[in-house]
């Protein structure tokens, strides 16, 4: 009878002490695991796989033969496009490099850009000019180049280890890293990733006709019937 209480009292003490060890155990790897902040900013995939930025030359060479006096209109085109180019995804300012045998179509070329310059909002302040000399493209008159951001994609496909067991509540190591790779190979304009683009002036009318509703809903709603029924009877006549 003794050796049967014994050996309870034995299962008793060993299945309190596993309880014990149990517990032991799962508190240590609490303790172990990551605090929620840092395990939510991991689950951040612009921070695990940053884009990377770097930046890219853009340059127009404008060419013209010895003895013609101005720009071509196919020249003048590109001068814009390069120039709207420049205002939409340029960073820094737009060089303006001049050749130093500058003679007549130098001025011309120069007057068409400051033309140009002026019709694109962008200040002189924003251009740095300077010379050169080009023994092997002797008809550059103008060069014009600016830097814009390119987009560099992360790599992706590091399986470094098991996900199939993931106690720090955290995503796989390449959760997010093929989005992140299409994302930067399909945009247009690289600077949109670091800041968002400057908004377009607001229609005054359309400003005007919300402004006008809201102080005086009823008088706005009155000229706006009758402005329906003025434009049924122009349609009937």
């Amino acid at each position: 009878m003794s050796s049967v209480v014994s050996r309870s009292r034995v299962l008793a003490i060993a299945a309190t002490v596993g309880v014990m060890a149990s517990v032991a155990l799962a508190a240590c790897e609490e303790q172990r695991r990551l605090p929620d902040y840092v395990a939510v900013s991991l689950n951040d995939t612009t921070m695990r796989h940053p884009i990377g930025f770097d930046q890219r030359r853009e340059a127009l060479n404008v060419d013209l033969p010895p003895r013609a006096s101005n720009l071509s209109h196919n020249q003048v085109a590109d001068m814009q496009r390069f120039v709207a180019r420049y205002k939409a995804e340029g960073v820094g300012r737009l060089a303006v490099s001049v050749t130093s045998q500058a003679g007549g179509s130098t001025s011309h070329a120069l007057d068409d850009l400051g033309r140009i310059l002026k019709e694109a909002g962008i200040a002189p302040t924003q251009v740095t000019r300077s010379r050169h000399s080009d023994t092997h493209r002797a008809r550059a008159v103008v060069r014009l180049s600016y830097a814009r951001p390119t987009a560099i994609a992360p790599e992706c496909g590091h399986w470094h280890r098991d996900i199939g067991r993931e106690r720090e509540r955290l995503h796989y190591p390449e959760f997010g890293c093929a989005t992140q790779s299409n994302l930067a190979g399909m945009v247009a304009n690289a600077r949109d990733l670091q800041r968002p683009q400057d908004e377009q002036p607001r229609s005054a009318e359309r400003r005007s006709q919300g402004w006008s509703r809201y102080i005086a809903p009823e008088q706005a709603e009155a000229t706006a019937e009758t402005k329906a029924k003025a434009v049924e009877t122009t349609k009937k006549q």
